[in-house]
């Protein structure tokens, strides 16, 4: 049975990269900018679906 892997690596070949690198465990990450957003029912899904499906190109 074949497996995969997801490791990735790489490598830092200068203080300036290094330096780069550290950085972004320093920094504070900024704060989620809150979005506006609305419950949409079933059956407005099922519209805006059908609606676009409905369309061809």
């Amino acid at each position: 049975m074949a497996t995969s892997s997801l490791k990735k690596s790489f490598v830092i070949s200068s203080k300036k990269e290094a330096d780069a690198f550290a950085k972004l465990f320093t920094q504070e990450p900024q704060p989620l900018r809150e979005i506006e957003f609305s419950i949409v029912s079933k059956e407005e899904m099922a519209k805006i679906i059908h609606a676009t499906l409905g369309k061809t190109k």
